[in-house]
Protein backbone atom coordinates (compact mmCIF):
# COMPACT_ATOMS: atom_id res chain seq x y z
CA UNK A 1 0.00 0.00 0.00
CA UNK A 2 1.42 3.68 -1.00
CA UNK A 3 0.30 6.73 0.81
CA UNK A 4 0.54 10.11 -1.65
CA UNK A 5 2.44 12.83 -0.44
CA UNK A 6 0.35 15.69 1.76
CA UNK A 7 -0.47 18.97 0.02
CA UNK A 8 2.02 21.46 -0.17
CA UNK A 9 0.37 24.74 1.80
CA UNK A 10 0.86 26.61 -1.77
CA UNK A 11 -0.93 26.57 -4.68
CA UNK A 12 1.22 25.01 -7.55
CA UNK A 13 0.79 28.98 -9.05
CA UNK A 14 2.50 30.66 -6.12
CA UNK A 15 5.30 28.51 -5.93
CA UNK A 16 5.65 28.76 -9.69
CA UNK A 17 5.08 32.31 -9.57
CA UNK A 18 7.09 33.12 -6.50
CA UNK A 19 10.29 30.63 -6.19
CA UNK A 20 11.69 31.80 -2.85
CA UNK A 21 12.85 29.91 0.01
CA UNK A 22 11.79 32.06 2.88
CA UNK A 23 12.89 32.88 6.53
CA UNK A 24 9.90 34.15 8.40
CA UNK A 25 11.14 35.72 11.42
CA UNK A 26 10.19 37.97 14.47
CA UNK A 27 11.95 39.48 17.48
CA UNK A 28 11.02 41.11 21.27
CA UNK A 29 13.17 44.02 22.47
CA UNK A 30 13.87 46.37 25.34
CA UNK A 31 12.71 49.45 23.23
CA UNK A 32 12.29 51.06 19.95
CA UNK A 33 15.67 52.18 18.82
CA UNK A 34 18.18 49.81 17.76
CA UNK A 35 21.10 51.75 18.29
CA UNK A 36 20.52 51.99 21.69
CA UNK A 37 17.85 48.99 22.70
CA UNK A 38 18.67 45.39 22.42
CA UNK A 39 17.05 42.02 21.55
CA UNK A 40 15.48 39.98 23.82
CA UNK A 41 13.67 37.17 21.96
CA UNK A 42 14.00 35.65 18.21
CA UNK A 43 12.49 33.11 16.31
CA UNK A 44 12.86 32.05 12.71
CA UNK A 45 10.84 29.51 10.85
CA UNK A 46 12.28 28.23 7.70
CA UNK A 47 9.91 27.79 4.91
CA UNK A 48 10.70 26.10 0.80
CA UNK A 49 8.63 27.12 -2.11
CA UNK A 50 6.01 25.08 -1.59
CA UNK A 51 5.12 27.04 1.88
CA UNK A 52 6.33 23.74 3.57
CA UNK A 53 7.77 24.38 6.98
CA UNK A 54 11.98 23.41 6.93
CA UNK A 55 12.98 23.92 10.77
CA UNK A 56 11.28 26.14 13.71
CA UNK A 57 14.21 27.86 15.85
CA UNK A 58 13.52 30.06 18.35
CA UNK A 59 16.05 31.55 21.62
CA UNK A 60 15.71 34.12 24.96
CA UNK A 61 18.59 36.43 24.41
CA UNK A 62 20.57 37.64 27.66
CA UNK A 63 20.99 41.56 26.13
CA UNK A 64 23.44 41.65 29.70
CA UNK A 65 20.66 41.59 32.52
CA UNK A 66 23.19 40.92 34.61
CA UNK A 67 24.77 44.53 33.65
CA UNK A 68 22.28 46.24 34.43
CA UNK A 69 20.27 46.51 31.38
CA UNK A 70 17.00 47.07 31.65
CA UNK A 71 14.49 44.40 29.70
CA UNK A 72 12.02 47.40 29.20
CA UNK A 73 8.16 46.97 28.72
CA UNK A 74 8.02 43.60 30.52
CA UNK A 75 4.17 44.00 30.55
CA UNK A 76 3.83 43.81 26.86
CA UNK A 77 6.88 41.10 26.03
CA UNK A 78 6.63 38.84 29.46
CA UNK A 79 10.24 38.88 29.42
CA UNK A 80 11.85 39.57 33.18
CA UNK A 81 15.49 39.45 34.00
CA UNK A 82 14.63 36.06 35.64
CA UNK A 83 13.41 34.60 32.51
CA UNK A 84 16.45 35.94 30.52
CA UNK A 85 19.34 34.85 33.22
CA UNK A 86 21.02 32.40 31.58
CA UNK A 87 19.73 32.80 28.04
CA UNK A 88 22.73 33.03 25.78
CA UNK A 89 24.33 36.30 24.35
CA UNK A 90 23.62 37.37 21.04
CA UNK A 91 27.06 36.69 19.88
CA UNK A 92 26.56 33.01 20.97
CA UNK A 93 23.65 33.41 18.44
CA UNK A 94 25.26 35.10 15.60
CA UNK A 95 26.23 31.98 14.11
CA UNK A 96 22.68 30.01 13.94
CA UNK A 97 20.93 33.01 12.95
CA UNK A 98 23.04 33.98 9.64
CA UNK A 99 22.86 30.16 9.02
CA UNK A 100 19.45 30.08 9.02
CA UNK A 101 18.09 33.55 7.07
CA UNK A 102 21.64 32.50 4.53
CA UNK A 103 20.46 33.35 1.36
CA UNK A 104 16.54 33.29 1.77
CA UNK A 105 14.01 35.95 1.54
CA UNK A 106 14.08 37.18 5.48
CA UNK A 107 10.09 37.90 6.01
CA UNK A 108 8.63 40.07 8.84
CA UNK A 109 5.99 42.34 10.29
CA UNK A 110 7.35 45.45 9.68
CA UNK A 111 10.74 44.02 8.70
CA UNK A 112 12.53 47.09 8.67
CA UNK A 113 11.91 46.87 12.75
CA UNK A 114 13.25 43.71 12.87
CA UNK A 115 15.57 43.39 10.35
CA UNK A 116 17.14 46.53 12.05
CA UNK A 117 17.89 45.43 15.05
CA UNK A 118 18.96 42.15 14.30
CA UNK A 119 21.39 43.75 11.74
CA UNK A 120 22.36 46.22 14.76
CA UNK A 121 23.36 43.07 17.08
CA UNK A 122 24.80 41.48 14.14
CA UNK A 123 27.20 44.35 13.94
CA UNK A 124 27.75 45.04 17.46
CA UNK A 125 29.53 41.18 17.53
CA UNK A 126 31.76 41.77 13.94
CA UNK A 127 29.06 39.74 11.86
CA UNK A 128 26.53 40.41 9.07
CA UNK A 129 22.90 38.81 8.07
CA UNK A 130 23.92 36.82 4.77
CA UNK A 131 20.93 38.06 2.61
CA UNK A 132 20.05 40.93 0.58
CA UNK A 133 16.10 40.24 0.13
CA UNK A 134 13.53 41.06 2.62
CA UNK A 135 9.98 41.05 2.28
CA UNK A 136 7.69 43.41 4.87
CA UNK A 137 4.30 41.65 5.38
CA UNK A 138 2.81 45.11 5.66
CA UNK A 139 3.95 46.49 2.53
CA UNK A 140 2.64 43.79 0.54
CA UNK A 141 -0.64 43.92 2.52
CA UNK A 142 -0.58 47.71 1.53
CA UNK A 143 -0.03 46.64 -2.02
CA UNK A 144 -2.63 43.82 -1.93
CA UNK A 145 -5.11 46.58 -0.46
CA UNK A 146 -6.16 43.94 2.21
CA UNK A 147 -9.48 44.49 3.38
CA UNK A 148 -8.91 43.72 6.80
CA UNK A 149 -9.25 47.21 9.91
CA UNK A 150 -5.60 47.72 9.65
CA UNK A 151 -2.87 45.73 8.83
CA UNK A 152 -1.19 44.83 12.16
CA UNK A 153 -0.96 41.68 12.62
CA UNK A 154 -3.77 41.15 15.07
CA UNK A 155 -5.99 42.83 11.93
CA UNK A 156 -4.66 40.34 9.50
CA UNK A 157 -5.02 37.04 11.95
CA UNK A 158 -8.81 38.25 12.24
CA UNK A 159 -9.16 38.94 8.72
CA UNK A 160 -7.84 35.71 7.68
CA UNK A 161 -8.87 33.58 10.55
CA UNK A 162 -5.52 32.96 11.79
CA UNK A 163 -6.00 32.02 16.13
CA UNK A 164 -3.31 34.19 18.06
CA UNK A 165 -2.10 32.51 21.09
CA UNK A 166 0.26 34.81 22.60
CA UNK A 167 0.75 38.03 21.21
CA UNK A 168 4.27 39.58 21.34
CA UNK A 169 6.08 36.37 22.03
CA UNK A 170 8.31 35.96 18.90
CA UNK A 171 7.34 32.00 18.58
CA UNK A 172 3.61 32.46 18.32
CA UNK A 173 4.31 36.05 16.55
CA UNK A 174 6.43 33.83 14.06
CA UNK A 175 3.36 30.91 13.53
CA UNK A 176 1.08 33.36 12.97
CA UNK A 177 2.91 34.90 10.55
CA UNK A 178 3.60 32.13 8.79
CA UNK A 179 -0.23 31.91 8.09
CA UNK A 180 -0.70 35.34 7.21
CA UNK A 181 1.95 35.31 4.35
CA UNK A 182 1.11 31.95 2.76
CA UNK A 183 -2.33 33.90 2.57
CA UNK A 184 -0.87 36.90 1.14
CA UNK A 185 1.19 34.78 -1.33
CA UNK A 186 -1.98 33.11 -2.87
CA UNK A 187 -3.74 36.69 -2.79
CA UNK A 188 -0.50 38.20 -4.72
CA UNK A 189 -0.68 35.52 -7.06
CA UNK A 190 -4.00 35.75 -7.61
CA UNK A 191 -3.86 39.29 -9.13
CA UNK A 192 -0.73 38.83 -10.44
CA UNK A 193 1.53 41.32 -8.40
CA UNK A 194 5.42 41.34 -8.13
CA UNK A 195 6.32 40.86 -4.47
CA UNK A 196 7.79 43.77 -3.03
CA UNK A 197 10.94 42.28 -2.00
CA UNK A 198 13.69 45.30 -1.28
CA UNK A 199 17.98 45.03 -0.34
CA UNK A 200 17.94 46.19 3.07
CA UNK A 201 21.81 46.89 2.18
CA UNK A 202 20.84 49.05 -0.58
CA UNK A 203 21.94 52.59 -0.61
CA UNK A 204 18.60 55.11 0.13
CA UNK A 205 19.07 58.08 -1.63
CA UNK A 206 19.48 61.14 0.58
CA UNK A 207 16.07 62.44 -1.34
CA UNK A 208 13.84 59.58 0.53
CA UNK A 209 16.00 59.99 3.56
CA UNK A 210 14.84 63.27 3.68
CA UNK A 211 11.14 62.20 3.27
CA UNK A 212 11.47 59.57 5.65
CA UNK A 213 12.85 61.45 8.77
CA UNK A 214 10.35 64.30 8.01
CA UNK A 215 7.62 61.99 7.89
CA UNK A 216 8.73 60.61 11.44
CA UNK A 217 8.84 63.94 12.55
CA UNK A 218 5.34 64.86 11.35
CA UNK A 219 3.73 62.25 13.02
CA UNK A 220 6.06 62.70 16.23
CA UNK A 221 4.53 66.35 16.60
CA UNK A 222 1.17 64.90 15.76
CA UNK A 223 1.00 62.64 18.51
CA UNK A 224 2.31 65.92 20.88
CA UNK A 225 -0.43 68.25 19.71
CA UNK A 226 -2.89 65.33 20.26
CA UNK A 227 -1.50 64.50 23.74
CA UNK A 228 -1.43 68.64 24.91
CA UNK A 229 -5.12 68.97 23.32
CA UNK A 230 -6.09 66.32 25.57
CA UNK A 231 -4.14 67.15 28.79
CA UNK A 232 -5.75 71.01 28.09
CA UNK A 233 -9.63 69.03 28.01
CA UNK A 234 -9.15 67.09 30.82
CA UNK A 235 -9.06 63.74 29.06
CA UNK A 236 -6.10 61.09 30.29
CA UNK A 237 -3.54 60.60 27.47
CA UNK A 238 -4.10 56.49 25.79
CA UNK A 239 -1.00 54.71 26.28
CA UNK A 240 0.91 52.32 23.95
CA UNK A 241 2.84 49.56 24.38
CA UNK A 242 6.53 49.71 23.33
CA UNK A 243 7.00 47.40 20.71
CA UNK A 244 7.47 48.53 16.76
CA UNK A 245 5.56 45.59 15.03
CA UNK A 246 2.27 47.54 14.25
CA UNK A 247 0.25 44.87 15.80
Amino acid sequence: MTTSPAPAPLPYAVSRRYPHRYAVLDVETTGLDPRRHRVLQIAITQLDVDGRVERRWSSLVDPGVGEGVDPGPVEVHGLTPQKLAGAPSFGQLAGPVAELVAGRVVVAHNAPFDWGFLAAEAKRVGSTLPTRQRLCTVELSRVLQTPSDNFSLAALCSYWGVPQARPHDAEDDVRVLVEVLRHALADAERVGVVLPIRDPYARIPLRKKVRRRWRRLRWKLRKRLIKARRTRDGQRPKSRPLNGHNR
